[in-house]
């Protein structure tokens, strides 16, 4: 094997704390990872919906993963983080979203080869594309176009 076939097997990616479960998602989708500043809630949005934020000048809203997959919310802390994920649909109401974390999030560099699916989770996870093993954790690769499809109807909702 080459050396450039062995790096292309390498993925940089973080690995997000939320609680009782980490999201694995590559370092591309995450625009920055940031301190929990005031959110707004909004009216009449499900309770996976925690607000709006600024970030940069932009308003973006923030979401519970654990909740929108019907798990028990957990409230935010001083330990907690929100990482500001650029929107992969390419729409225009939704360039950005944050995903409240509890912890901050850690950098990886994943061989592929060392992640495998879990056959037994622990949750049912309807967002979850995947379910995976990282030696020895686990994490939750979510389903980021179902996630901001859903995300792109509560948005369209607020004026």
């Amino acid at each position: 094997m080459t050396e450039t076939e062995e790096t292309s097997t390498v993925v940089r990616a973080q690995l997000i704390p939320l609680t009782d479960m980490n999201l694995l998602l590559p370092n591309t989708c995450i625009a920055e990872v940031i301190g929990v500043a005031e959110m707004n809630p909004v009216k009449s949005t499900p309770e996976w919906f925690l607000g709006m934020m600024d970030w940069r000048g932009v308003r973006i809203p923030v979401i519970s993963f654990e909740t929108m997959n019907g798990l028990p919310a957990a409230s935010p802390t001083r330990n907690s983080r929100v990482a500001v994920l650029n929107g992969i649909r390419g729409d225009e109401k939704l360039p950005f979203y944050g995903v409240l974390a509890q912890g901050i999030p850690r950098l990886l560099a994943l061989d592929r080869s060392a992640m495998s699916s879990l056959k037994k989770p622990a949750h049912k996870l309807t967002l979850a594309s995947d379910q995976v093993q990282l030696g020895e954790e686990t994490a939750v690769i979510p389903d980021q176009k179902q996630l901001e499809t859903l995300l792109v109807k509560e948005v369209s909702k607020i004026k």
